[in-house]
């Protein structure tokens, strides 16, 4: 008994454990909007209003392929006296950035993939000042690990400045236009459509235009049909979906294609007592207060309207007709122009 009792109270801190770590990861979610790690409180900003340039910390950065990083030596060149005062807050000395050797901890900020082909001493030897690569960097206040430089940022310079650079190959070391990235397999044939939904705007590998043209797209789209066109898309989903953005249908559709189909089919809501003698079908457009441009999707060419009664000879197509007639209507008022069937 007493060893089950242990082995749940072992259990519930536990799962406490990683509620707890859940919880302040979604509270920092919630704070910074990204579900990365707190940044390092390394303060960009502080130096260069005092007058520290780039290179004074980034040695070779103007030359070499990889941008100098400054050991403690550097830093304490200042900071030796700056970090005596005992009122200082760790967080603003050098040893917060140390590890337990003594030496910097800048891997974790400057680590690239080995597939990135990369080198500062050609830019710089173009006049590409740092700030035009690390964008906001004069303002940065906190270092974030992983904050590298984005594609997207690399193929809009390469394309104004450097177009005989914009390829696959000159900043990849293996992958090229016609090799398949890592991520299209196992289940990218379901994610794919969700990573082109996002776009650029959230990473550039998410262009699909990069390696794919447009028309392979809909050529495969027309014999593979997405996912969620299941039987319940078929019967109600596609129509909810069409009436919320009807130009993420035209992606693939036509409209004729539509009205093909809906001609032979009619809608779910058009069930026993839509059509006369009942007529629910005006409450089912009408009521709440909607304009009765959905009927005409279909119904262009449908009479029942026209034989409205005409408006009488002597009133003015100014008049307001509910001033008058809003008590005898006998039918849902839309809110329509009144004018619309009785002309």
């Amino acid at each position: 008994m007493r060893s089950s009792r242990a082995l749940t109270a072992l259990y519930s801190a536990a799962l406490l454990a990683v509620v707890a770590s859940a919880s302040s990861c979604s509270l920092w979610r919630a704070i910074v909007g990204t579900s990365g790690p707190p940044p390092r409180p390394f303060n960009h900003l502080a130096h260069l209003e005092r007058g520290v340039d780039c290179l004074s910390c980034h040695e070779g950065a103007d030359k070499l392929d990889v941008a100098g990083m400054p050991p403690k030596d550097m830093c304490m060149t200042c900071h030796e006296d700056i970090d005596k005062d005992p009122q200082r807050p760790l967080e603003k000395k050098v040893a917060w950035f140390l590890d337990e050797k003594g030496e910097a901890k800048w891997s974790a900020f400057t680590k690239q993939s080995k597939e990135i082909r990369f080198s500062h001493g050609p830019h710089a030897a173009k006049g590409v000042a740092c700030a035009t690569c690390h964008e906001g960097i004069e303002k940065n206040t906190g270092l974030r690990p992983g904050s590298i430089q984005r594609m997207s940022s690399c193929v809009s310079c390469h394309e104004s400045t450097a177009s005989a650079y914009n390829r696959c190959e000159s900043c990849h070391s293996e992958i090229t236009a016609t090799t398949r990235p890592p991520n299209h397999d196992r289940i990218w044939k379901r994610l794919h459509g969700q990573a082109s939904k996002m776009g650029a705007e959230a990473a550039t590998a998410n262009q699909c235009n990069l390696c794919h043209e447009k028309d392979s797209c809909v050529s495969c789209h027309q014999t593979q049909a997405p996912e969620n066109h299941n039987s319940f898309w078929r019967i109600k989903g596609h129509g909810t979906a069409a009436s919320i953005d009807r130009s993420r249908c035209q992606t693939c559709h036509t409209s004729d294609g539509c009205d093909r189909c809906h001609q032979e089919t009619a809608p779910v809501s058009h069930t026993a007592g839509w059509d006369c003698p009942r007529n629910r079908h005006c409450n089912g457009c009408h009521v709440p207060l909607q304009t009765s441009g959905s009927c005409f999707v279909c119904h262009k060419s449908t009479p029942g309207h026209e034989t409205a009664p005409p408006m009488p000879a002597w009133h003015n197509p100014g008049f307001n007709c509910r001033s008058c007639h809003a008590a005898s209507l006998k039918h849902p008022d839309n809110g329509d122009s009144c004018l619309s069937c009785h002309r």
